[in-house]
């Protein structure tokens, strides 16, 4: 049975999301988090907070804008799993950068201690062009790791991967992760762009030189996730409502339709639980500038499925929109990016980074 289950939480959430007064830090005395009620929102920067990982110790390490900075720098923050003051942040450091903007995104940190990341060093106010590249280090010092290669770059298939979403290690010298393309509308200096799944990626690193494995049967995916099964991989496909299940042997299944609830993505799995968002504000169509097709998304609702009922719970509100949930190490809860709600953008539009699309995260316990 499919229910809403937001309820008082509605009004929690329509309310938190306007990005209000920033949480003050004292380096003095680490605050507890701001609240104790769930779903809890975990950051409060009217800058953007996004891409969001566990480390194995089960704190949350997420990318963050730097509003003190003129350049808008992208840093990683370490924040406590159940939210409060920020344990660590890595920043570049180099005074020769001041004058560029630096991002540090997609973060995924292996439990020997590896980190892998997408880096973007652009100019100031343009912060998706530039050199971007993938990064490979040490997760005690991301700001120093070593640059592994550059995107874009062209797939074995022939297409072009200019992005990465929600990588993650697979073994000592291997990752999995959503390859997407990226495209540029709109002004020069404030351009509207956006990401559409193209591949599911396998990254061998065991060489210093990455080498790239297009998964078959993944072309235009929109999510990827994995658990503790080895060789197994869970996606969704662009304009899909199901998610699929990818075994080592190359066997798919259908592991859940969503049916007329809506296109499905951002799927994660934890046990017989499984999270997606599902919904919203997505559109998938062909368009003839880009020459393929696309899918534009600003979000969704947040459905978590329990897999042996078949019963699901719904988290919908008219004002704000999910994306990119994750589950804790031990499956408990998600951390979870909140934005206020947007359409999706279907033509040039100057107006993309303004600041009521940043994001913050929110954390949720799994029904």
């Amino acid at each position: 049975m499919i229910w809403c289950a937001l309820a008082g939480s509605l009004g929690l959430l329509a309310a938190g999301c306007d990005h209000g007064t920033p949480f003050q830090n004292s380096p003095d005395r680490p605050l507890g988090p701001f609240s104790s009620q769930i779903p809890r929102r975990l950051t409060f920067s009217i800058g953007d907070d996004r891409t969001p990982t566990w480390l194995p110790d089960g704190d949350i390490l997420y990318s963050s804008e730097r509003i003190d900075r003129l350049d808008h720098d992208r840093c990683f923050n370490v924040m406590p799993a159940d939210g409060g003051t920020i344990r660590r942040q890595y920043c570049p450091t180099n005074p020769a950068e001041d004058d560029s903007t630096n991002l540090m995104e997609a973060p995924a940190v292996s439990p020997s201690g590896r980190i892998f990341y997408h880096a973007v060093t652009s100019w100031i106010g343009q912060q998706k062009l530039g050199e971007s590249k993938l990064m490979l280090g040490d997760a005690g010092d991301p700001a120093n790791a070593s640059r592994l290669a550059l995107i874009p770059y062209t797939a074995p298939n022939g297409k072009i991967h200019s992005s990465i979403r929600s990588p993650a290690w697979t073994g000592p010298e291997t990752l999995v992760y959503l390859a997407e393309e990226l495209f540029y509308e709109g002004s020069t200096f404030l351009p509207d762009t956006f990401f559409t799944g193209r591949d599911i990626v396998q990254l061998d690193v065991s060489t210093g030189s990455p080498v790239y494995t297009v998964v078959p049967g993944t072309d235009d995916a929109s999510s990827v996730a994995i658990t503790d099964e080895p060789g197994v991989i869970y996606y969704t496909l662009g304009g899909d409502t199901r998610v699929y299940r990818r075994d080592g042997a190359g066997t798919v299944t259908v592991v859940y339709d969503f049916g007329a609830e809506g296109i499905a993505r951002d799927v994660a799995i934890s046990g017989d639980h499984l999270v997606a968002v599902v919904g919203g504000s997505v559109v998938w169509q062909f368009e003839l500038d880009h020459g393929s097709w696309v899918q534009r998304d600003e979000g969704g609702d947040l459905h978590f499925v329990d897999l042996v009922s078949g019963s699901s719970q719904v988290f919908h509100a008219d004002s704000v929109l999910f994306r990119h949930p994750l589950f804790s190490p031990d499956g408990s809860r998600i951390v979870v990016e909140v934005q206020p709600y947007a359409p999706p953008h279907t033509a040039p539009d100057s107006d993309f980074n303004a600041t009521n699309h940043r994001a913050d995260l929110w954390l949720f316990l799994v029904p």
